[in-house]
């Protein structure tokens, strides 16, 4: 049940961009998805409004755009995306949502966010893991958490 001590916020990259670090012309959208659950799964979990920020990784930066939608991973379904108002600040995209789980039929058991980069010419390739999600404040139902947001640059 939420609120009870076992019960933990999960943060996870569900994908990650790849993308040319050359300065080449890419082509097609690079995204970040990001989902948050709750486990165990049982019991909503209503922490209210929620503070989100993204610092984008090495050889990235923000398009400011973004999306979330809910998935329940008992029936498959998700709900229509509905578009988040980010700012971005430098290498930080940020957003506050009214975050919810497991509470109305509207929602499900995973808040899934899609947020688009592009690759920054120049950037040596590799795998950079030096991004950050950090979900809410201080002082918040199990907040704050965080993960770590990588991306993939190619020669």
């Amino acid at each position: 049940m939420p609120g009870d001590p076992a019960t933990k916020v999960i943060v996870t990259q569900e994908s990650a961009p790849v993308g040319s670090a050359g300065g080449k012309p890419v082509k097609g959208f690079h995204i970040f998805t990001v989902s948050i659950h709750v486990e165990p799964t049982e019991g909503e979990y209503k922490p209210g409004q929620v503070h989100y920020a993204f610092t984008v990784p090495t050889g990235w930066k923000w398009v400011e755009w973004g999306n979330h939608y809910y998935y329940n991973d008992e029936t498959y379904q998700t709900t229509p995306a509905k578009a988040l108002d980010v700012q971005v600040d430098g290498k930080v995209l940020s957003f506050d949502l009214d975050t919810h789980l497991n509470s109305t039929t509207s929602d499900g058991t995973r808040l899934v966010f899609t947020v688009m980069v592009e690759p920054v010419g120049g950037t040596k390739p590799g795998t950079y893991s030096d991004g950050l999600v950090v979900v809410g404040k201080s002082g918040q139902q199990l907040l704050p958490v965080q993960a770590t947001l990588w991306g993939v640059t190619t020669p």
